[in-house]
């Protein structure tokens, strides 16, 4: 549907024409009126004094009696331009003397009648042979001088009335004419002024307006570039810098809140677990970062402004509380959170198990309070395989040492074996002699036994069940494993154990991987050797083993992420993993201990673990 456009200029142009006409109409008609009457009245005012100089005369030819006289001066007054008619009438009303002798001696009472009070009257009246005139009625007083023909002044008021009849005609086309150009010429002021009000409009307002509301509904299509022009510094010249500054402001909170939401977004997406945002009102997900994409095998485009059962659940219906743990059925008040084990599927058919760790959150947004879902997600089976790698890529990085620790105990079987075949072929070996063979050879034999179960303490996966884990032997036989390694690049360890033997309820592999990560992190920081010391001790019901390096040393502003996951800053420069850590945070937790750190630039760094005793533990759970 097109929606007409209504133009300001074209509705002020409207108006103002309209009320500009109609007021010059209606000035036009007053002024063309009034101007009319002016001029009628100045003439009728011209006619009474020639009425009364026509009077004067008729006066004194009645004093003179000249009849004759008056007469004549009648008649010619009549043949005047502009007169239609003169005559004197009788106090009665008869005619006694008139321009046109057919007249004289009719009965005009009417006439006589307009002057009872013996004012003079001038009026516009129809002639009685057609046309209009100006009739001017002028009584003609009783005197002192007039009394002895006339009679007395109190009952003789009047001794007889003048009517002269002018050309009405004449008198109202100048009266006409003299309007109309009058209001021609007003009419043209009023069109120049009109005309200059509406250049000054359009230059002042109409145009800045014009261009304003341009920049307006750019401004409303999203484009925040856009900026009216100022030409006077008046209203609409501010308030057009008022737009401008307002654009400028939308601009760059624009650029600020996409630069926060793609800072959010980056954020999420560095994150190892799945995370997505779902809104309570409509169970839509409105954000997800990419390992949860990566999680579910779908993008982002797919996941977003849909339900959340649908990516990852794939139904087509919410979730039956009943049969799931469901955050948006459990969650009740801001706050409240849960955990939760669900199984999701990919679009190919594959499931995985994930952990999920949900909380309820209010936040503002353009409808106002809102409420949403923060969901975690957790692939426990690739946290199992990383685990699993993370034992093997350590157990890789062992090969050199192992090598070395089993091939000097083979080399002394293999030379036991030699001397002991060469002597019995020779017959000189005696008993005794085959004894002390055979004696040497299985200490050697003792030796590949010992590293080989090191190795397989250290490989074997997690077992469910805990078990006594002596920790001085572990933390010994580490320390055996890394001797090559410390050896090669001209690491001196030493160890410093109880004269009492530490017991631990945990899993030796667990125990184990967490010796040979931190000391293994310690290797990584002697770049050009130096000395690590591994002390054990008892210390409140706890088993605090303390690995301390003489290396670099760890930055003071990265020191509290060295625990995060994929994190990696080795001072020999190599890349790692960013797991070791990690691992030994997590193992140590699980077993209800604590790790910390600390370092000093240049001067090293020491990691502290302290782990419940056995029989602190044991304690703990009666």
């Amino acid at each position: 549907m097109q929606t007409h456009v209504r133009y300001l200029s074209h509705r002020l142009l409207r108006g103002v024409l309209l009320v500009a006409g109609g007021a010059s109409l209606v000035l036009g008609v007053l002024f063309l009126g009034l101007y009319r009457d002016q001029l009628i009245h100045e003439r009728a005012e011209v006619s009474m004094q020639l009425n009364r100089m026509l009077q004067v005369t008729w006066e004194n030819a009645m004093l003179k009696r000249d009849v004759e006289g008056l007469r004549d001066i009648v008649a010619k007054l009549g043949g005047l331009s502009g007169i239609r008619d003169v005559v004197i009438l009788s106090p009665a009303g008869e005619v006694r003397f008139a321009s046109d002798p057919e007249k004289i001696g009719r009965q005009l009472a009417e006439i006589a009648q307009a002057t009872s009070l013996g004012s003079p009257v001038t009026r516009f009246e129809t002639y009685s042979s057609g046309g209009e005139v100006l009739r001017s009625i002028n009584p003609v007083p009783n005197r002192a001088a007039c009394t002895p023909c006339h009679g007395p002044v109190e009952t003789m008021p009047i001794n007889g009335v003048l009517v002269v009849d002018y050309d009405a005609a004449p008198i109202r086309d100048s009266a006409w004419r003299s309007a109309i150009l009058l209001m021609l010429a007003g009419t043209a002021v009023i069109a120049l002024t009109l005309l200059t009000l509406w250049f000054l409009l359009r230059r002042h307002v109409i145009a800045p307006l014009a261009g304003l509301d341009a920049a307006t509904r750019a401004l409303a299509a999203g484009d925040f570039t856009v900026r009216a022009q100022a030409q006077d510094n008046d209203e609409i010249g501010r308030a057009v810098l008022s737009f401008n500054s307002m654009a400028l402001q939308l601009s760059n909170q624009l650029s600020r809140s996409e630069a926060q939401q793609q800072f959010l977004q980056t954020l999420l997406d560095g994150l190892p677990d799945g995370v997505r945002l779902i809104r309570v009102a409509d169970k839509q997900v409105v954000l997800a970062n990419h390992t949860f994409c990566q999680q579910v095998g779908q993008s982002a485009q797919n996941i977003l402004k849909r339900p959340c059962f649908e990516p990852g659940y794939g139904r087509t219906e919410p979730c039956v509380p009943t049969l799931v743990v469901c955050p948006l059925a459990e969650l009740k008040e801001p706050g409240d959170n849960l955990k939760a084990s669900h199984y999701l599927k990919r679009p190919d058919g594959s499931v995985f198990h994930a952990e999920i760790h949900a909380v309820l959150v209010e936040l503002d947004d353009e409808q106002g309070r809102e409420r949403y879902i923060v969901e975690s997600l957790r692939d426990l089976g690739r946290i199992s395989q990383i685990s699993h790698e993370q034992r093997l890529s350590e157990l890789g990085l062992l090969a050199a040492g192992i090598a070395h620790e089993i091939h000097n105990p083979l080399g002394s079987v293999r030379l036991g074996v030699q001397g002991l075949v060469r002597e019995l072929h020779a017959g000189h070996i005696t008993h005794g002699q085959i004894v002390d063979y055979m004696e040497l050879i299985d200490q050697e034999i003792d030796k590949c036994i010992a590293v080989t179960r090191r190795m397989l303490l250290l490989s074997r996966p997690p077992i469910s069940s805990l078990q006594l884990v002596v920790v001085n032997e572990a933390l010994a036989d580490t320390l055996k494993l890394l001797a090559f390694d410390a050896h090669t690049h001209g690491i001196t360890q030493r160890l410093e154990l109880p004269d009492q033997p530490l017991r631990l309820l945990t899993d030796e592999a667990d125990i184990r991987m967490i010796f040979l990560n931190l000391i293994q992190n310690a290797h990584h920081a002697m770049t050009e050797g130096g000395t690590l010391i591994a002390r054990l001790f008892a210390a409140d019901g706890h088993a605090v083993i303390e690995i301390s390096d003489s290396g670099a040393g760890i930055p003071t502003d990265i020191l509290a992420r060295i625990f995060d996951p994929f994190f990696s800053r080795r001072a020999d420069g190599v890349t790692g993993t960013g797991l070791g850590l990690t691992i030994v945070k997590n193992f140590v937790e699980r077993m209800g201990g604590t790790v910390s750190v600390d370092s000093t630039m240049g001067h090293g760094t020491q990691f502290r673990v302290r782990l419940p005793l056995a029989e602190t533990a044991l304690e703990s759970k009666r």
